[in-house]
């Protein structure tokens, strides 16, 4: 099978999935999935800054709608600062937090920056290691992903105390997993064949890379040109022209992916398995440069959307393949990146999951 059943990693991951309580994926109700803010003291080392007001408006804007909001990990960054500081700097953050968890819901589940909250005295809001909810005799596994390694969950302590006293005072940001190749690719590969085995549908942050049916941003460009491809001969010549824009746009997005990942993930991608089980989807983190990504739960769809600050790129306003739409006259615009029903990937999950029969161990 594809992971060994006695690997620590499996077993782990198994033993919160039986402890996790299960509720309904309410069919009435709307979720939103955001993980890594890495939230700190509203200065120079505080990754989550530089995207706070985009995030703080489109958060609100969900509010609005009645989004029962989950939270997935590493929220508040108190391997680098004091919890009372990110109180006191982000008061606005948790007046929102406050609102969803007395109005439409709020699920906050902890990571491994912000594990100390376990033990916090008087924190607000209840606390989760992960979620269960079943849908159509189906389940969705929500948890953060550092469960995967025992780095991350034995020795917190030493890496907060190098991130607190060493990283911070030399102004080094926080990069850990997510700009590791090698380290993302592990978690990845562990929480897909976990999720493969027991045909679940697993929700992970973490890594900060966005993940859909378990196909990166590397693995989804490359199946939509191909699909662009098959279809370009049965196109009129009037829209040709369009088809051949989109395929020119993409391929300079794959260069791009590729070159900064070093080719990484194009020699790892997960589609070196014989079969790819749609079950692994990831809502990326806040604090990317060109934006933040999250995932929506609603009408019995799941759909992964990129925000961005034109103010800060224009990027996707030039796509040819993305139609952004602007939130209110803010500058801040959203993109539909991928969406699917979650009857049709389960559908694929129930026929395609399972041990891997390829043999290969981890």
């Amino acid at each position: 099978m594809g992971m060994k059943r006695h690997h620590e990693s499996f077993d782990y991951l198994e033993r919160v999935y039986h402890e996790t309580p299960v509720w309904p994926l309410d069919p009435e109700r709307k979720y939103l999935i955001f993980s890594d803010l890495h939230m700190g003291n509203g200065k120079r080392n505080d990754d989550f800054a530089p995207n706070s007001r985009m995030f703080l408006k489109v958060l609100r804007s969900y509010l609005e709608k009645n989004y029962t909001l989950i939270l997935n990990g590493d929220i508040e960054e108190l391997l680098r600062f004091p919890l009372q500081e990110i109180f006191e700097n982000w008061d606005e953050f948790f007046q929102l937090l406050d609102a969803f968890r007395d109005g439409p819901g709020l699920y906050k589940i902890i990571g491994n920056h912000d594990l100390e909250l376990v033990d916090a005295k008087n924190y607000p809001y209840r606390l989760y290691e992960a979620l269960r909810f079943e849908y159509k005799g189906n389940e969705l596994f929500i948890f953060h992903g550092h469960q995967t390694m025992r780095r991350y969950r034995e020795y917190n302590p030493l890496i907060h105390y190098a991130l607190k006293y060493l990283a911070n005072p030399l102004n080094i940001k926080n990069y850990a997993v997510s700009h590791s190749s090698r380290k993302r690719f592990t978690t990845e590969k562990r929480v897909y064949q976990f999720s493969s085995e027991m045909k679940l549908l697993s929700i992970i942050g973490h890594t900060h890379r966005p993940l859909f049916e378990s196909m990166s941003k590397s693995d989804s460009i490359r199946f939509e040109i191909e699909r662009l491809c098959r279809k370009y001969p049965k196109t009129s010549d009037e829209k040709r022209i369009k088809v051949e824009q989109k395929i020119s746009d993409l391929r300079i997005q794959l260069k791009a992916v590729l070159e900064q990942d070093d080719g990484f993930e194009e020699r790892n991608s997960l589609y070196n398995a014989n079969l790819v089980v749609p079950c692994m989807f990831n809502s990326g983190t806040v604090v990317g440069k060109r934006g933040m990504t999250c995932l929506e739960i609603k009408g019995g769809k799941i759909l992964l959307r990129h925000w961005f600050d034109a103010g800060r790129t224009k990027r996707y306003l030039e796509s040819q393949t993305r139609k952004p739409k602007e939130l209110d006259d803010t500058g801040i615009y959203k993109v539909k990146m991928k969406e699917d029903s979650l009857d049709y990937i389960f559908t694929r999950i129930s026929l395609l999951g399972g041990p891997d029969l390829s043999g290969q161990a981890e």
